[in-house]
């Protein structure tokens, strides 16, 4: 796991990596202020980044926000001495935030938000105004709306931080049926079809039908045929 902290104080970065050190995390960038996090994160692709917020030149938020903007799918948590900032950090959709001086407790949870990129089972969904974790095995699909991914569970549905593509790459069971949706395989029910419409995939526990594209039908009539 790439973990990038950005962060101009030294000494904070070097607690922060200790830290991590001790939960088997040895793979640590480093960048001394938000421009520099920006350009580290464009070229490295970390998988989670810890970001202060008052630091010279851009600050913490702008930051993330340019992050967010250009990289969706990394999770950040803000570690930092001050907490007024904190709704504005939620709603940059920041995993965590997280107050100095840490403790590795409070780390450990802010490390288990992350989900899918500790490479965990189970991935971030937001449900409310709560970031809650939803083991895969219970997401029946996925669909791509507008700017958001909604997971669908046989009893509610819940929005996705995550694209289709990284979910897609991160667990072997979800299939691509169609360019925004993907289906846990384990659900996979049949094909629906009917004259004069696409055809449909058919699942358990949930009615609702996502459309199959003509690209991924035959490697899905494969998958149908050796269940």
């Amino acid at each position: 796991m790439k973990i990038l902290i950005v962060d101009d104080e030294p000494l904070a970065r070097l607690r922060l990596k200790n830290m991590l050190s001790h939960f088997e995390y040895d793979q640590v960038l480093e960048a001394s202020h938000g421009e520099e996090g920006v350009a580290m994160t464009a070229k490295h692709l970390p998988d989670l980044v810890f970001m202060d917020i008052e630091m010279p030149a851009m600050d913490g938020m702008q930051a993330a926000a340019i992050i967010k903007q250009k990289h969706p799918g990394i999770p950040i948590i803000f570690s930092t001495a001050h907490d007024e900032f904190a709704l504005q950090a939620f709603d940059i959709a920041a995993v965590d935030y997280i107050l100095k001086p840490l403790t590795a407790e409070r780390l450990k949870q802010a490390l288990e938000k992350v989900g899918i990129s500790c490479g965990h089972d189970k991935i971030r969904v937001k449900k409310g105004n709560e970031v809650i974790m939803v083991a895969i095995t219970d997401i029946i699909c996925l669909v791509a709306e507008d700017k958001y991914v909604t997971a669908h569970l046989c009893d509610q549905t819940l929005l996705i931080d995550q694209s289709l593509a990284e979910l897609e790459q991160a667990f072997s069971l979800l299939f691509r049926v169609h360019r925004n949706a993907l289906i846990n395989t384990d659900y996979l029910q049949g094909i629906h079809s009917a004259p004069g419409e696409p055809p449909k995939v058919m699942l358990d526990k949930l009615d609702w039908q996502p459309v199959i594209s003509r690209r991924q039908l035959p490697a899905l009539k494969k998958i149908i045929q050796g269940l």
